[in-house]
């Protein structure tokens, strides 16, 4: 089974130039933790509600003038949609991360693949045993 299989499609994003405001509210409004950084719809980064806080708060910048991209991290772990979702469970235990951004041959963000949806679609126990010990480290 393939990575856009099983994916979601309608992801919540956030401009590059969105103030930590900005990007709490999205958070907020959605109920979600995690946002892909886009910039003319290519995919710039990852930001996350412990991004604004420890980078953002913690570090007393201005939420109100602050750009996400000051917060963001700039190295997102990422798949293709046409990856077998073996390779995602691979991605996701070495890099210990909970989602992985989807995206095309031209980095645009096509989707997200969390952990929850590799596990509800998984068919060796092993494998999925396995991948949940790796992220849980995390």
């Amino acid at each position: 089974m393939r990575v856009d299989e099983v994916m979601t499609r309608n992801v919540v994003t956030v401009p590059v130039d969105a103030t930590i405001v900005e990007a709490a509210e999205l958070m907020k409004s959605h109920d979600i933790g995690f946002l892909p950084v886009v910039a003319d719809d290519i995919l710039v980064g990852v930001v996350t509600d412990r991004d604004l806080v420890v980078r953002g708060m913690c570090e007393r910048a201005n939420p109100y003038l602050t750009p996400v991209r000051a917060v963001m991290s700039t190295a997102p772990v990422w798949c293709y949609g046409h990856d077998v979702l073996t390779d995602a469970a691979d991605i996701f235990a070495d890099n210990r991360v909970h989602r992985l951004v989807v995206v095309d041959t031209d980095n645009r963000l096509v989707g997200l693949l969390s952990v929850d949806d590799l596990a509800a679609k998984m068919s060796s126990d092993r494998l999925l045993g396995d991948l949940v010990r790796h992220v849980s480290v995390a």
